[in-house]
């Protein structure tokens, strides 16, 4: 009987734990696709993930019924559910709405421009600073400081101080300042970034996405597939004063919060 007893009360909590995880798919409302790479998670809290490339999520929900669910991706409408009412509607497909983005209008004067690298070109193997797990959602970056307003993002660099062992796909995202921390995306596109087994730099042609800024911005790296290794790391400096020191979120929707005192070397080809 006592034997019985203790199986039970081993078994009930289980239960109710994956009872509150959800399983469910993202759709684009007007295609009716899937949306991979959705960031779906508790607002302001260490509890997220990020819709695979089919646009599936698995996200456990348990003892968040006051806290708020968020959906979120470039070129559509977030949506936002109090995760009491998402637990009880439980809804298997969400849509998102599509968004209108109007780009934005650059005055650009007869100025002559000047081409030049705009934060850290540190290569070194030895100091480091990145991903230390592939956790979905999980994003990392730097404020980079600009010379003239506006400046033209051409190219993102970063050298792989540990190279990876397996593939890993990264979403490369660029974000206004309030208040030194990451506030509103500058891009409406997606970037995704592939890095194949040894590869030792990133480089991605901004060009395409035609980004202009005002002043300081962060600039980040996200992990948004899962992969075989664990984690991804890069060249890092020591940051004076923690003024360059690295920033970065667990999940999708986590609070933003500083690292340590050392940065990563992530910079850009610009034109100002």
């Amino acid at each position: 009987m006592k034997r019985i007893l203790f199986v039970a009360l081993f078994i009930i909590p289980s239960l109710l734990a994956s009872a509150q995880t959800f399983e469910g798919l993202v759709k684009d409302a007007k295609t009716n696709q899937p949306l991979p790479y959705v960031n779906v998670g508790i607002i302001g809290k260490s509890v997220g993930t990020v819709t695979d490339s089919a646009g599936r999520y698995r996200l456990n929900l348990a003892n968040h019924d006051t806290d708020s669910l968020k959906l979120s991706m470039i070129g559509y409408i977030a949506q936002t559910y109090r995760v009491s009412a998402f637990v009880s509607n439980a809804p298997k497909i969400i849509l998102l709405q599509p968004s209108v983005t109007q780009l934005k209008e650059v005055k650009v004067s007869n100025r002559k421009w000047k081409e030049g690298v705009l934060g850290n070109t540190s290569q070194s193997d030895n100091s480091n600073a990145g991903f230390n797990a592939n956790r979905l959602g999980y994003e990392i970056g730097t404020v980079i400081k600009i010379k003239k307003s506006p400046t033209y993002l051409k190219k993102f660099n970063v050298h792989i101080s540990t190279a990876s062992t397996y593939p890993v796909r990264l979403r490369l995202n660029f974000y206004s300042l309030k208040k030194g921390m990451p506030d509103q995306l500058l891009q409406n596109q997606n970037i995704y970034v592939d890095v194949l087994p040894g590869q030792k730099d990133i480089h991605v042609n901004l060009e395409p996405y035609n980004i202009f800024v005002d002043d300081n911005f962060f600039a980040s790296l996200e992990w948004i597939e899962n992969g075989k290794g664990r984690g991804l790391m890069f060249s890092a400096y020591l940051s004076l004063f923690g003024s360059g020191a690295v920033i970065s979120r667990e999940t999708s929707q986590a609070n933003w919060e500083k690292v340590g005192i050392a940065g990563i070397a992530f910079n850009v080809l610009a034109e100002y």
